[in-house]
């Protein structure tokens, strides 16, 4: 078994990517994310709370259109090039049927390794300032 080093390490890595059969004639392509797309991904399932100051005391759950935002992050064309702007998950969203977000879903969360114990705790650790009756002292903010 080879140790990688820092260069070896920091090459670009060959993203996998998976056909995906829509409907009869329809394809789309779903990649796994990098390091940098997973945590953008993570951090729009987040809105932040600020307070009458408008200081960010912590972050409300924001899974409306948790699927076309995975949707947006992964499609991608044959070559493994993204397809769709950040912005495009509401529209995403408003005009695909949901058995077909769910088949890219489906194969985004497999690639990508996303449980909904994973979202579970994107959720735990994504208050900045606790309430005083909570059980937990602390959590981190997600950057």
């Amino acid at each position: 078994m080879k140790t990688l080093n820092r260069v070896e390490l920091l090459q670009k890595e060959e993203l996998e990517k998976v056909e995906v059969k829509l409907a009869e004639g329809q394809i789309v392509y779903v990649r796994q994310m990098t390091g940098h797309e997973r945590d953008s991904f993570e951090q729009s399932l987040l809105k932040e709370v600020k307070n009458t100051k408008g200081e960010v005391t912590g972050y409300d759950r924001a899974l409306n259109d948790f699927r076309a935002k995975l949707a947006v992050a992964t499609v991608c064309d044959e070559n493994g090039k993204a397809v769709f702007l950040p912005e495009d998950y509401k529209l995403l969203s408003i005009n695909m049927s949901a058995a077909k977000l769910e088949k890219i879903v489906n194969v985004a969360q497999k690639l990508n390794a996303i449980s909904e114990q994973d979202k579970e705790e994107i959720l735990k650790n994504s208050v900045v300032g606790q309430a005083d009756n909570s059980s937990s002292d602390s959590a981190e903010k997600l950057e």
